[in-house]
């Protein structure tokens, strides 16, 4: 039996996020997901800690500012992901130490900014890791509450929210790279304080960051700013390709396209589809990538008004209702025809 927590509104004398109009129940059962959560940390000796394939920088920057925290109280603790880091985020200490596999002996897992199991991909081996007991720490709305223990709140900005305030109530001291680490989740995933995710509360957590000694210049312009000679001219090839349909700006980036142009990546679209989103013209933007594997890796953006989070979530993904995502079978043509037809469905819907 698994306790969950997912939030949004005010919050209470304990300082922990509820829903407003909850009941008594409903209050209790979020404080108690948080000290079950607690509990676990503080009992477990040996934790594996993963996030999600493809990692952003909440993702990242989420994992790692745990690892650190938890080692510092004297945890034995493993960070691991499927997918390699982006080089922009090089500047994180232990980057370079996030493993690629989640063999070893742990007493605990630590699931942060993925959604659902599957996202943790091939870490998760569920011969090795199915009887271990799993705390789930996120901020998607489209968490489908996997774990032993899920702290989801879909009020906070970032995974990064949750984990200062998971940090807070350990009272782990949050060093610079700790700092560096949350602040790079925070700014990634509210793109520079723009998004409407971002609240007072984001604001004065990055205040503290700072205090502890996080720049944000230069995580802003590492994390955000900066990219690869390689990335722009994917991008600008990207916007040239794009098309405007009923509301929905999309682009098609097929393998022949992507090794035409020397991509050497072979997930992530360069932020094409956050650029794409920008157009005046647009409710949503959707963006398609072949995979060396055949799969189809889909990003969506919306325009505020606009959920493209259960449109992911129908597909098998997830995300926010802003910002989501999708990996479908291929062909290419076929991803696309069947997403933009719901996409259609959803504008004309709203």
């Amino acid at each position: 039996m698994s306790t969950s927590y997912t939030v949004n509104g005010e919050e209470n004398e304990a300082g922990l996020q509820q829903f407003p109009d909850s009941e008594e129940g409903n209050r209790q059962t979020g404080i108690q997901a948080w000290i079950e959560a607690e509990g676990y940390l503080r009992r477990s000796q040996r934790i594996l800690a993963v996030t999600h394939l493809a990692p952003d920088g909440d993702a990242i920057g989420s994992m790692l500012a745990f690892g650190h925290a938890m080692q510092s109280l004297g945890k034995n603790v493993t960070v691991a992901c499927q997918d390699s880091a982006h080089s922009r985020f090089d500047y994180l200490n232990g980057v370079h130490d996030i493993r690629r596999s989640g063999e070893g002996n742990f007493d605990l897992i630590v699931s942060i900014d993925a959604s659902d199991l599957q996202r943790l991909g091939t870490i998760f081996l569920p011969v090795q890791h199915g009887r271990i007991p799993m705390v789930v720490f996120d901020h998607h709305i489209t968490n489908t509450n996997f774990g032993s223990v899920n702290v989801v709140d879909s009020s906070a900005s970032s995974s990064a929210e949750v984990i200062y305030r998971l940090l807070r109530r350990l009272d782990a001291r949050i060093n610079a790279d700790i700092a560096a680490a949350l602040l790079t989740g925070i700014i990634t995933d509210t793109l520079a304080f723009r998004t409407s995710s971002t609240t007072p509360d984001t604001l004065a957590i990055a205040m503290e960051l700072m205090r502890a000694g996080a720049s944000l210049p230069d995580i802003t312009r590492q994390a955000l700013v900066l990219r690869s000679y390689d990335s722009i001219r994917f991008l600008a090839s990207g916007i040239v390709a794009s098309q405007l349909e009923d509301g929905i700006v999309y682009a098609a980036i097929s393998r022949k396209l992507r090794k035409e142009l020397g991509v050497k990546e072979d997930r992530g679209d360069a932020g094409l589809v956050g650029t794409l989103i920008t157009s005046m013209e647009a409710k949503v933007a959707a963006v398609f990538v072949e995979l060396s594997d055949g799969n189809i890796e889909i990003g969506l953006r919306s325009a505020p008004g606009y959920d493209v989070s259960q449109v992911a979530f129908e597909f098998g993904g997830g995300g926010h209702a802003a910002a989501a995502g999708c990996t479908l079978p291929g062909p290419l043509r076929d991803a696309v025809n069947r997403v933009l037809q719901r996409l259609r469905r959803m504008i004309r819907e709203k």
